[in-house]
């Protein structure tokens, strides 16, 4: 395994209070005897790291946000996960809240950053550095609301709390443009690559990677600006840089001794053992369903998530027979300290390796940004500037398929770019299930109503599907009450 420094154990609480306010106004109070030195601003961008671990993995917002509204789960019996699953949220849902203001906060980490940062002496490689990182990290931040909630306010400064109030929302638009235009800086500002003692920091190609993302989602629903041929340059940088591999074992990507790899363009860095700073997704995705019964060898229990979500038939039936991926992304047969294999309700695998101390304290990373994510996305944007059946595109998905024991397609299985369209679609969801992406892949295609409401419809529900209103969230109530002049989402 390559060696890493967990960047998070350095991590520095630069928040201010601010009663309910969900913009999370910023006192000048926080930052009096702060950003005085260069190690100051390296404190304050590894806190970066520590915001983005928070709503990505460990508070789980963008995982309930995004795995429970898709046809990869259903139905949550407890907490928020329920309603968002079943289409029957409101905009008192707590998540809702507890989202925006979690994603505010680390906004607003960015901001004082970007502010402070010309205000004293330090080397010109550093201020770059920790520039982009403020950068890359409100970009991807700000990426996330923009696909939740549509046009958000647009924070770029340390605001007061009279301040706050006022601030109007964006349009998705504008929110985009900002997106680009600091992951753009970020890629002009980072290193390429850091020595192992800085491992998992946002480099120029983590940069790259989320750009040519914002362009395919730009290109898709609901903007549709045809950046496809930028979105393809963008990929095809950062496929030639030579960075990164294709691992021949789809079991290699999520594997311990693996992480921190060249199949990894950003990950969220963990450490198990060192309080709160362990992983707990591998088991706080496994439902609550199987606690009571399930004891790992070694006395290790399983469940006991913040939520109960299960995995839907429609992804376990939905594989390939021959398909090495299912064993690696689903379990359903646990081993029990007692030497009996029990088997129980399909739930997810992949992260459960590794060192674990404790039920929430894996040791291994979680995948932000893979590069099979980036070679899929690349071939999608060669189909959409050009359906070619002897191209790239059918290359890079057959050598996916390959790499699961699957046998390549052929123009006889994809004839047109829609049926092309409709393959990337179904290698996508079972190459990349549980990593927050099958949700937003739907929204952007404009197949999420038609997905959703055939989902649904299995288990008489498909009346909760309405219209495309319900590819946004409502916007929180408690924001709306503090800041009436955001208006509601339509449909809420």
């Amino acid at each position: 395994m390559v060696h890493k420094k967990y960047i998070f154990l350095l991590a520095v609480v630069l928040t201010a209070g601010c009663s309910q306010l969900d913009l999370v106004p910023v006192s000048s109070k926080s930052v009096e005897g702060f950003y005085k030195t260069e190690t100051h601003f390296d404190q304050a961008a590894i806190a970066l790291y520590n915001g983005l671990r928070s709503v990505w993995v460990t508070s789980q917002q963008s995982y309930m946000l995004t795995e429970a509204r898709s046809d990869n789960t259903f139905q949550g019996t407890a907490y928020d996960d329920g309603p968002i699953s079943r289409f029957q949220e409101t905009s008192i849902l707590p998540v809702l809240n507890s989202a925006w203001s979690v994603y505010y906060t680390n906004i607003n980490r960015c901001n004082r950053i970007l502010e402070q940062i010309d205000n004293i002496e330090m080397s010109a490689d550093k201020r770059s550095q920790y520039a982009g990182e403020a950068r890359f990290a409100r970009a991807v931040l700000y990426f996330d609301l923009v696909r939740f909630f549509g046009g958000v306010p647009l924070v770029t400064t340390s605001l007061s709390i009279s301040e706050s109030q006022t601030v109007p929302r964006a349009s998705v638009e504008q929110v985009y443009d900002l997106i680009v235009s600091d992951l753009k800086e970020a890629s002009n500002m980072l290193p390429a690559a850091y020595d192992n003692a800085s491992k998992g920091r946002a480099t120029k190609w983590a940069a790259k990677g989320y750009l040519g993302k914002a362009y395919v989602f730009r290109s898709g629903y609901p903007l549709k600006k045809d950046e496809w041929g930028l979105a393809r340059d963008t990929f095809k940088e950062l496929i030639d840089s030579g960075q990164f591999e294709f691992f021949d074992r789809y079991e290699d990507v999520y594997r311990f001794e693996k992480e921190g790899g060249r199949q990894q363009v950003f990950s969220i860095q963990f450490k198990a053992g060192v309080s709160g700073h362990g992983n707990p997704f591998p088991t706080r995705n496994a439902s609550n369903d199987i606690a009571p019964v399930t004891e790992a060898q070694g006395g290790l229990s399983f469940g006991g998530s913040p939520f109960n979500l299960f995995l839907s038939e429609d992804l376990v039936n939905s594989f390939e027979e021959g398909d090495l991926r299912k064993a690696v992304a689903i379990r359903s047969s646990w081993l029990h300290k007692s030497g009996e294999t029990i088997t129980t309700l399909p739930t997810c695998r992949k992260y459960q390796n590794g060192p674990v101390v404790a039920a929430n304290d894996w040791d291994i990373d979680w995948i932000a940004l893979s590069y099979t994510d980036v070679l899929m996305m690349y071939a999608e944007t060669l189909n959409e500037l050009g359906y070619s059946p002897d191209g790239e595109a059918f290359r890079i998905l057959n050598q996916v398929r390959e790499r699961a024991g699957l046998a390549p397609k052929t123009v006889a299985d994809v004839p047109d770019q829609q049926a092309y369209r409709l393959w990337m679609e179904s290698e996508r969801r079972h190459e990349l299930c549980f990593e927050n992406l099958r949700w937003f892949d739907l929204v952007r295609t404009d197949r999420a109503l038609d997905v959703m409401k055939a989902f649904l419809g299995k288990y008489g529900m498909s009346a909760n599907i309405r219209n495309r209103d319900q590819y946004l969230y409502p916007i929180p109530q408690p924001v709306r009450d503090v800041t009436p002049h955001i208006e509601q989402n339509p449909g809420y």
